[in-house]
C-alpha cells in the first residue's frame, strides 16, 4: 500500500491531527491547495480560497514564492495552540488567477463523500 494523502480544506485539518486517529484511518499526511500570502523564516501562510488560511512549517529546502498557488503535501501537527502542516513537499501550480478554486473544493468534497473510490478503507 502506498502513502495515502487525502485532499483537504482547512476545516478538515483537525480530523487528520494525530490525536484524532481512530480505526483504520491513521494517516496525518494530507494535500491542500493554496496561495502563499506570507513567508516568515521557517513558516509560511497559504490562503485556501474562501476556506481560510493554513500555517505551514517549512523544510530548509522549501521554495515557495509569494502570490503563487502551491499544492502542499504535509503532516498535520500542532502549531502555536492550533494546527499547522509540516511540509514534506510542494508543487507549484503557477498563478492563482488561472485556477478555479471552486473545482478543487468540489473534488475535496467528492473524495470525502465517496472515500472508497479514492482511498483504501
Amino acid at each position: 500500500m502506498s502513502l495515502q494523502t487525502p485532499r483537504v480544506l482547512p476545516a478538515h485539518l483537525h480530523a487528520f491531527h494525530p490525536s484524532s486517529a481512530t480505526g483504520a484511518r491513521s494517516t496525518n499526511t494530507v494535500r491542500l491547495l493554496g496561495t502563499v500570502t506570507a513567508l516568515r523564516g521557517d513558516t509560511a501562510t497559504i490562503s485556501c480560497g474562501n476556506n481560510g488560511d493554513v500555517t505551514l512549517i517549512l523544510k530548509p529546502d522549501s521554495h515557495l514564492q509569494m502570490g503563487k498557488l502551491f499544492e502542499i503535501v504535509g503532516k498535520v501537527t500542532d502549531y502555536e495552540g492550533g494546527v499547522g502542516v509540516r511540509v514534506l513537499g510542494s508543487f507549484d501550480w503557477g498563478s492563482p488567477e488561472k485556477c478555479d478554486y471552486g473545482i478543487y473544493e468540489k473534488l475535496v468534497d467528492a473524495t470525502h463523500r465517496v472515500k472508497s473510490i479514492y482511498y483504501d478503507e
